[in-house]
């Protein structure tokens, strides 16, 4: 069953994790120079957002939070890139709608309601009637609105972070 397997930071995937790390940063600079948000054919498909979206640190590795938290949001971004593209071409995907509704029961959902929101966005607007125009569907409208709140959050704000870190120097 997918959802089970989430990746948990530890010393002997740490090399790993850089990789994935770097496979973000690649998708976010997509979205900025392609579409400064959301669109369609963003690079994600290299990134396996399945077993990010909740990953986990070992203790002895806890000073990678925050890198943690750019990975797991990176996730829901890719995850968002699917589900747009789906959307956009009129496709569904079984396993991709699977792997939503068990990340909306997954035990630690509650205390992100964000990310929840965003997952039960792309819930609703998969399970709306196929369209090419999704996005003045009802339900499609509101995961285009959550989509922008996403990138704002997550891609626009990671590129923000790195600009104020650097003027500190």
């Amino acid at each position: 069953m997918m959802g089970q397997n989430y990746f948990i930071l530890q010393a002997n995937n740490y090399r790993e994790f850089q990789i994935e790390f770097g496979k973000i940063q690649w998708m976010y600079y997509d979205m900025v120079t392609d579409y400064a948000g959301f669109g369609h054919n963003i690079d994600y498909e290299h990134f396996e957002y399945e077993r990010f979206l909740f990953a986990t640190t070992d203790n002895e590795l806890d000073f990678y939070q925050r890198q943690m938290e750019i990975v797991k949001q990176g996730a829901l971004v890719a995850l968002g890139c699917e589900v747009v593209d789906l959307l956009d071409e009129a496709r569904r995907d079984s396993k991709v709608y699977q792997f939503i509704t068990t990340a909306l029961s997954h035990p630690t959902i509650e205390k992100v309601p964000f990310e929840k929101e965003v997952l039960l966005s792309m819930k609703n607007a998969l399970e709306e009637e196929i369209d090419h125009a999704w996005t003045v569907l009802p339900n499609g409208s509101i995961l285009n609105d959550k989509l922008g709140e996403v990138y704002q959050r997550y891609v626009f704000q990671y590129f923000k972070n790195m600009f104020e870190e650097a003027k500190k120097t």
